[in-house]
């Protein structure tokens, strides 16, 4: 199993590097219809919380949006893949935006990056400059932004809710599955995946594995022969649950992770989202209670704080489990933090946090024994870092 498929360990540096292993940018090119029938026989979801088809996107024209916002402001959590795509090859990413921008005759591109990204916002300036020297973006307009900024512009923050009620945002991996698409045609695209759904997932490995790292694996490829090729577990120790998707899927024992395979079939068939392609492995030794808790902090940090279900649950949700772990708490405390959650999934307003919530109230329902224990014994079952 290689660790790239299509995105390939050379770092392509400069245009005519690009031009020389891909051709003239996509955006220059007559717009063949044969790329809407290969994006129809094998189809692209964007992967983010919304799962949405882009070949429904790129048809429907009862969206009016009059720009393409690039995320590189991602929310998820435990997933690092922008950096990579962006040092990897900037002109791919550049390539795609450019031709869907001219697919939805828009002339308007945000790309907007997190605060501390700053050697790739230079690296995406650079492939601008290039692109623009070349003629290759015509009359579209190109704005980069930092969280900040693009708040201070438009006085909106990158919060799910502004997401979800957007269908002109793409993260930076759909839109390389897009350009890799037009540019080889189908009938090579189609030989990477071995069912339904075609393409590469590019994985964001961390945790109780042995070789935390990125991966990148062809659709349907069983998940147990990714933990073999990314060098397998601790042996000293079990892995007692996954989680997938960052944590916007409730977690899976590892012997069902292992039966799974990397498509949307089998992921719905478990009722979770393929999303991100963010692992998180937990093994025996680790304390879920505080894995919980680090969850909810990590909700906290990308609420709105607009509704109240979401904004006042989760301090709840910490407010209890802080008592358990200092020994203060009762079966009351843990009745109540199960309803705090339940509240926060039925009353957020947006998909993201709802997703986050399951999550929280899936892994409490799965390790229930050992949010029993702490408050039966006043102490954790496991310690939370391995001797």
């Amino acid at each position: 199993m290689k660790k790239f498929v299509l995105h390939n360990e050379n770092v392509i540096e400069s245009i005519k590097s690009y031009i020389d292993h891909f051709g003239d940018y996509l955006a220059v090119q007559k717009i063949n219809e044969s790329f809407f029938e290969d994006l129809k026989n094998y189809p692209i979801f964007k992967r983010d919380i919304t799962q949405d088809s882009i070949y429904k996107i790129l048809t429907d024209a009862n969206i009016k949006e009059d720009f393409i916002l690039i995320n590189v402001a991602s929310l998820d959590y435990l997933v690092f893949k922008d950096k990579f795509i962006i040092k990897n090859n900037p002109h791919l990413i550049l390539d795609g935006v450019l031709f869907i921008a001219k697919i939805l005759n828009i002339k308007k591109i945000d790309i907007v990056l997190k605060n501390y990204y700053l050697e790739e916002k230079d690296i995406i300036i650079k492939a601008i400059v290039e692109a623009e020297d070349s003629n290759f973006t015509n009359d579209t307009k190109i704005n980069i932004y930092d969280e900040d900024s693009y708040y201070n512009e438009f006085n909106i923050r990158i919060i799910p809710s502004f997401f979800e009620n957007k269908k002109y945002i793409f993260d930076l991996e759909t839109i390389s599955q897009i350009t890799y698409l037009a540019h080889i045609g189908g009938f090579s695209f189609k030989n990477y995946g071995s069912g339904e759904y075609k393409g590469t997932n590019i994985l964001s490995v961390s945790g109780d594995i042995l070789k935390p790292n990125l991966y990148e694996f062809e659709m349907y490829t069983p998940l147990r022969n990714v933990v073999k090729s990314i060098g397998g577990t601790d042996k000293n120790y079990t892995i007692k649950c996954v989680f997938t998707n960052g944590f916007l899927n409730p977690p899976v024992d590892f012997n069902t992770f292992q039966k799974m395979t990397l498509d949307y079939e089998c992921f719905d068939s478990f009722n979770m989202k393929f999303g991100n392609g963010g692992l998180c492995f937990i093994q025996e030794n680790r304390c879920m209670i505080r894995v919980v808790l680090k969850i909810i902090q990590f909700a906290k940090t990308i609420s709105c704080k607009k509704c109240m279900p979401c904004s006042y649950g989760f301090d709840l949700c910490e407010y209890y489990i802080n008592r358990m772990l200092l020994g203060n708490s009762d079966f009351n405390d843990y009745a109540n933090l199960k309803e705090a959650v339940e509240m926060v999934d039925i009353g957020a307003s947006c998909l993201y946090i709802k997703s986050l919530a399951k999550c929280i109230s899936s892994s409490i329902e799965m390790f229930s024994d050992e949010f029993l224990y702490l408050i039966e014994n006043r102490v954790t079952l496991y310690s939370f870092i391995k001797d």
